[in-house]
């Protein structure tokens, strides 16, 4: 398979009704033509409910909340639209790479196998409903697309976050909203586009949490999903992932030119292979022009001593931070920059010398770092850019397999 990818990570589509169906009255207000809401089998709720003189309850304003529709793997958000002021419509949200592969570590980048993984799955929850609706007419709300830089390690990784919270660079301003494992960019209202970076191990062993749960519930998608999660290999590929992920919106798209229909996206998309990379390209440069020139270091002291601090080892039973075990490990860790471990094992006992490693690797520095520490500590100031460096040649591991559909989506 091409190795050109990574990849479609979210994809919004909303599906208008059939124009048969609904009509709009005097004042501007869609309605429907002989279909009762009751009739579409989707859950219904209301804004307002009253009972009349005779105590009978009574409500009025449904609508329909976000539901998630089931899957092989991981649910599908499900929305019918039939309260506003725009035509009815049915809204769909997913990550096509879950839905395929029970993951979004890597995966396709084509369109149009996950927009009829996901037409499908309607059609498999709400038969009826999906025969009422005009799919020719559907079109794009949102697409995230995501590349990673590959880092040496989580220590790193964290280090290359960090860096990133305090960047911006003309019309992208870092967002107040923010999170440990997440810098965000764009104003979340925005209509145009919003930028994201975090580090892919976290959020996938939380996800791996969740679904673990689930699973113990006798969820059988969460089972799948756990059983997909738990391979080593999958977990290895996360560590030291910086992830760069962008959700261009339909207005941001028709500006640069692409059509938002969703047949006329995925034949724009199949004229030009390299779509996805080159939107992205386009929509990230603010941020990586704000990157070029700038560098940054990754081991000093301070930052190590709290990486140590912050680590479960250095607590004692009673829950408190051991000071003797920390001042031990940095030490430990100075030594190593200095002298480099082959030295130091002729100096401590071999027990001695693993469990101090051991400790090290638990504070969140790989054994390659701890080995390559001594080589690189009179260049540990490094352009920001060589160290983040998108390899859109290496978005996927070796033994990717381009997942399979189980719709003949051709026809769906």
């Amino acid at each position: 398979c091409s190795k050109r990818q990574y990849m479609l990570d979210h994809l919004c589509i909303n599906i208008p009704f059939e124009s048969s169906f609904y009509s709009l009255d005097s004042e501007g207000r869609y309605f429907f033509i002989d279909v009762d809401p009751y009739s579409l089998d989707i859950p219904l709720a209301a804004r307002a409910v009253y009972k009349d003189d005779e105590g009978k309850e009574h409500n009025s304003a449904l609508f329909h909340p976000f539901e998630r529709v089931p899957t092989h793997f991981t649910g599908m958000a499900m929305k019918v639209f039939f309260d506003s002021s725009y035509a009815p419509y049915v809204q769909i949200k997913a990550s096509p790479a879950k839905l395929l592969q029970g993951h979004n570590v890597f995966g396709s980048d084509s369109i149009e196998q996950g927009a009829m993984e996901m037409l499908g799955f309607l059609d498999m929850a709400y038969p009826l409903l999906s025969r009422m609706l005009d799919v020719p007419q559907a079109w794009v709300s949102h697409i995230d697309v995501t590349y990673s830089a590959r880092l040496k390690d989580e220590f790193t990784a964290k280090k290359v976050l960090q860096f990133l919270s305090n960047v911006s660079n003309g019309q992208t301003r870092l967002s107040n909203k923010r999170y440990d494992s997440t810098v965000y960019w764009g104003g979340e209202t925005s209509r145009l586009i919003n930028h994201k970076c975090y580090l892919k191990f976290e959020e996938f062993m939380a996800q791996f949490e969740e679904q673990k749960k689930l699973a113990k519930f006798n969820d059988k998608s969460a089972m799948r999903v756990v059983n997909v999660m738990s391979n080593p290999k999958l977990i290895n590929w996360t560590i030291g992932l910086a992830r760069f992920e962008s959700r261009m919106k339909k207005r941001w798209l028709e500006r640069n030119n692409v059509p938002t229909n969703l047949i006329e996206l995925i034949r724009y998309q199949n004229e030009n292979p390299n779509l996805l990379q080159t939107l992205w390209t386009k929509a990230t440069s603010s941020i990586f022009d704000a990157l070029r020139g700038q560098s940054m270091k990754l081991t000093d002291d301070t930052s190590v001593l709290q990486a140590i601090e912050n680590s479960e080892i250095v607590l004692t039973n009673s829950g408190k931070v051991s000071p003797t075990k920390v001042r031990n490990l940095f030490a430990m860790y100075c030594l190593i920059r200095e002298k480099g471990i082959a030295e130091l094992k002729t100096t401590y006992s071999k027990t001695s010398f693993h469990r101090l490693i051991a400790d090290l690797i638990e504070c969140g520095f790989s054994k390659a770092y701890l080995q390559n520490l001594h080589d690189e500590k009179a260049s540990n100031i490094i352009p920001f850019m060589k160290l983040v460096e998108i390899d859109f040649n290496q978005q996927l591991p070796d033994w990717y397999e381009e997942p399979l559909s189980q719709f003949n989506y051709k026809i769906a």
